[in-house]
């Protein structure tokens, strides 16, 4: 991969930063603004309009050479409140929520990965381990604080403001560089959970095995499986369930599947009051390639097994949807695609040749499924932070969400804005 190119920007632009910003706020030579509060992210916004210089929220330097990163890492303060909701900063990550919330036996419905930013969940849909019984982390948003393109910091909600409040949940990270979020809380309760661990040559007997048992589960169950190719080119399968009610509900949740293929090792349990934190089983930090699917077909699961490819390093996760996720929130956001069945996600290496290879690997999976894909296409080039259901847009959301860009952002300085 190339070297990140030094940063070329208007050189009164970084003088001018280090006056408007706060304190405790810093800008470094590559380009990287290290935020302390909201309104430094206004200022941060308002003086690269002014020079014509993009902006991209992040923690490092990204391959643009006219581009300001703001880092929002210290923005990390999480407070619960006694109505049962949680405000957190931008840099806030799940397990600081769930902590916070679980002094006041409450419980956060998080994304899909503990690593991610609250935020982050919120932009990119959130489908967590309990998503089949409580919804997405977006359902749950009770407002949003961001600055938008025109340098204005705005606070939205169901209410005040509701087509922004529409687009920023489940809409992507375009429209605005988030500063806090508020998140209503639930009642927290035990949970149970399952590691179920195959040697390889079980894949293929696992798979059709958990594309049987898994459609068949209640609401208050979730599951994915996981195949991964090691780099030593060993092939793996690990299957986590999660549940929710009676932590002895498990043993029944489990048998099925436990007698169509006996595990090589396992960890069923119990969770702690309030731990929703999602199954340390993931992928490395790359982009992904990911299609969502009505149905694995039988004759599907070679195909699964083909896309992990027999060279490269790959990971493949094929998660269970329905339940709750199908159910339209309260709220409407622009999380779309509800009504998938299963979501399949292909994982390589972060090389040029590795992300290559992922892409056309997801696609020949989707032209073998055929009509299973409900003729929806793959989406490519994605980070886990933005999930699955928040990648492909409907024409008429991509266009509703351009609508809302261009209003609030008539320099086009967030156009393309990623998060690192």
């Amino acid at each position: 991969m190339s070297p990140v190119a030094p940063p070329v920007l208007p050189p009164d632009l970084a003088a001018r930063l280090r006056t408007r910003l706060s304190p405790d706020a810093a800008v470094t030579d590559a380009a990287v603004v290290r935020v302390a509060t909201a309104e430094d992210v206004v200022a941060v916004v308002r003086l690269a309009g002014r020079h014509g210089v993009a902006v991209r929220e992040g923690t490092g330097p990204v391959d643009d050479a006219r581009a300001l990163v703001v880092d929002t890492t210290a923005l990390a303060a999480t407070t619960v409140s006694a109505s049962g909701c949680a405000r957190a900063g931008a840099g806030v990550r799940w397990p600081q929520v769930l902590d916070t919330a679980a002094a006041e036996g409450l419980v956060a419905v998080t994304g899909a990965s503990a690593a991610d930013r609250v935020a982050d969940s919120v932009t990119g849909g959130g489908v967590g381990p309990v998503a089949r019984t409580y919804g997405l982390a977006s359902d749950r948003v009770r407002a949003v604080e961001l600055v938008t393109g025109d340098g204005v910091l705005r606070r939205v909600t169901a209410t005040q403001e509701p087509e922004l409040f529409w687009g920023v949940r489940g809409g992507g990270p375009g429209l605005g560089v988030l500063t806090a979020v508020e998140l209503d809380l639930l009642p927290g309760a035990p949970l149970g959970s399952a590691l179920l661990r195959y040697p390889g040559e079980a894949a293929g007997a696992v798979l059709r095995a958990w594309r049987q048992w898994a459609p068949a589960l209640p609401p208050h169950a979730g599951t994915s499986v996981v195949l991964a190719r090691r780099p030593a080119g060993q092939l793996t399968a690990t299957v986590t369930v999660t549940w929710t009610g009676e932590p002895e509900d498990g043993t029944e949740v489990l048998a099925p599947l436990r007698a169509a293929v006996a595990p090589q090792a396992q960890a069923v349990g119990v969770r702690p009051l309030g731990d929703l934190r999602p199954s340390p089983v993931g992928p490395p930090a790359a982009r992904e390639s990911s299609l969502l699917l009505d149905r694995l077909p039988a004759d599907g699961v070679d195909a699964v097994l083909r896309a992990l490819g027999g060279g490269l390093p790959r990971w493949l996760e094929v998660r269970l949807l329905g339940g709750a996720v199908g159910w339209a929130p309260e709220v409407p956001s622009a999380v779309g695609s509800r009504d998938a069945a299963l979501a399949v996600r292909v994982v390589g290496g972060a090389a040029a040749e590795e992300r290559a290879a992922t892409r056309a690997s997801a696609d020949e999976l989707a032209a073998a499924l055929g009509a299973a894909t409900g003729g929806r296409a793959p989406a490519h080039g994605w980070t886990a932070a933005t999930d699955v259901l928040a990648r492909a847009h409907a024409p008429a959301v991509r266009a509703r969400l351009a609508a809302l860009a261009a209003a609030t952002d008539p320099h086009r300085i967030l156009e393309g804005v990623t998060r690192g």
